[in-house]
């Protein structure tokens, strides 16, 4: 049975983004065991080219940012661990302090109480996160030391990154064995409920719900658009005159203005043969 991964939700403000993003890079060595996901919203979808835009005016591109939010909120409502990137740029963004409401719900609603979700603040500089933070209640990594405070860096992140992992692997201990529990109940003489994404842990099932596929953006090259668009010109403009050169160069059978098609050899003619000749008829058979 294959393990279960733990999540890691990372919850920041955007200003504070670099810094997420140089967790993440510390972090990428567990990337077997956990799965880690912080704010990373696709950028808008780019105009198609003016040619484009005149031929296809009704054409709008899809929006990866949307398809990206139902992602986010599918990961954010399965992680085993919240982590809160704390400064005083965090304290005013709304969707860190939604993101704590959402954790702290989470852990009071969770049956499992020792699976309950983790909340662990990263203090990355000085603030009144104490006073002014719904973490106040939650030990900080790193001893509360901010990140800013360390002599290096690389010393804080260090620190952080082996607490993570440590808590990790006692997560993913209890998950798997939770998993196993619920998947053989009649091992254990009474069974339980079915996973709810609030009041039970995510134990691995559809893993391929956290995946972020953006559909291939459709953007043909401008040059193109404009050929089209000559083409169409050219042949409306040829259209407007019967036998327009334009046309005519198109076709196999064009010929210039005034002059008659060839009438098709028959027998009989079609038409009547000139002045008083004789009508000679087939002989009937």
């Amino acid at each position: 049975m294959t393990p279960v991964k733990v999540n890691i939700f990372i919850s920041h403000a955007p200003a504070d983004k670099a810094a997420a993003d140089r967790l993440l890079e510390w972090l990428y060595p567990m990337r077997d065991e956990v799965n880690m996901w912080h704010y990373d919203p696709p950028k808008r979808p780019e105009e198609l080219p003016l040619s484009w835009r005149l031929l296809l005016p009704w054409y709008r591109p899809v929006d990866p940012r949307v398809l990206y939010k139902e992602t986010l909120k599918i990961r954010r409502e399965n992680a085993h661990i919240y982590i809160f990137l704390t400064s005083f740029k965090s304290l005013s963004t709304k969707q860190v302090e939604e993101d704590i409401v959402h954790a702290v719900s989470r852990r009071v609603d969770c049956e499992w109480e020792d699976l309950a979700p983790l909340v662990l603040p990263v203090l990355l500089s000085p603030s009144r996160w104490k006073e002014e933070s719904r973490l106040a209640q939650f030990e900080p990594l790193a001893k509360g030391v901010p990140i800013s405070k360390f002599t290096k860096p690389e010393e804080g992140y260090l620190m952080v990154t082996e607490q993570i992992s440590a808590q990790v692997k006692v997560i993913q201990v209890k998950l798997n064995e939770s998993r196993h529990y619920q998947y053989h109940p009649e091992k254990h003489g009474n069974g339980i409920s079915p996973a709810d994404k609030n009041s039970y842990p995510y134990l691995g099932e559809n893993p391929e719900q956290f995946n972020f596929d953006p559909p291939i953006p459709f953007r043909p090259p401008d040059w193109l658009g404009w050929s089209v668009i000559a083409l169409i010109f050219m042949l409306t403009a040829g259209s407007l005159r019967k036998n327009h050169p334009a046309v005519s160069s198109l076709h196999l059978k064009a010929r210039p203005d005034k002059q008659l098609e060839i009438e098709y050899p028959r027998n009989p003619p079609m038409t009547p043969p000139p002045g008083k000749s004789e009508i000679i008829l087939p002989p009937v058979e």
